[in-house]
């Protein structure tokens, strides 16, 4: 997981830098404008927490119960501290939002973006309706993080990203902590 969160983190960054400089309209630098940090990274906050809390209130829903206990079940064997929580949070933040928002949104549009980065993400399925379901969902949030870049800047995208990451983590971590051990 360490090894995926620096690729992440400096590899979807190169990709960006990569894909960018094919660009004569869009320049990789000036993503990282910013007018005022003190506005855009509250917003970005914000939005992620939010966000985040709709999410964990969407997988209580009951048909919504094995998509949560699968992702459980996917981390259970990961032993989850805070520095992992806040390091993996902080890589997929940062170099998520440089390719997808910074490079992508762009050149393909903030919702085809959006889509994008949901189904490279896995949360589109056509065997599984409910993590579909929950991949719907996930492409607004996405999408949100794409007007956060448009009305703030790249900063505000990135912090409601990371902090995003951070509140599922711990609710996966807790959920994977409560999961009953299989008996053979």
């Amino acid at each position: 997981m360490f090894a995926l969160s620096v690729f992440t983190l400096f590899g979807f960054s190169g990709i960006a830098y990569f894909i960018l400089s094919f660009s004569d309209e869009v320049q990789y630098f000036e993503m990282f404008a910013y007018d005022n940090l003190l506005y855009s990274i509250p917003a970005g906050l914000g939005f992620g927490a939010l966000g985040a809390l709709i999410g964990i209130l969407l997988l209580k829903l009951p048909p919504l119960k094995e998509t949560s206990t699968f992702y459980a079940n996917f981390f259970k064997g990961l032993d989850l501290h805070w520095t992992d929580i806040l390091f993996y949070s902080f890589c997929a933040g940062v170099g998520e939002e440089i390719l997808f928002r910074g490079a992508l949104q762009p050149l393909l549009g903030l919702w085809l973006a959006a889509i994008v980065f949901v189904i490279l993400h896995g949360y589109i399925s056509s065997k599984d309706w409910r993590k579909s379901m929950y991949g719907v969902f996930l492409i607004f949030i996405s999408a949100g993080f794409g007007y956060l870049v448009v009305y703030f800047d790249i900063y505000a995208a990135m912090a409601a990203h990371f902090i995003f990451d951070v509140i599922m983590f711990v609710k996966i971590r807790k959920d994977s902590e409560s999961l009953v051990p299989e008996t053979d």
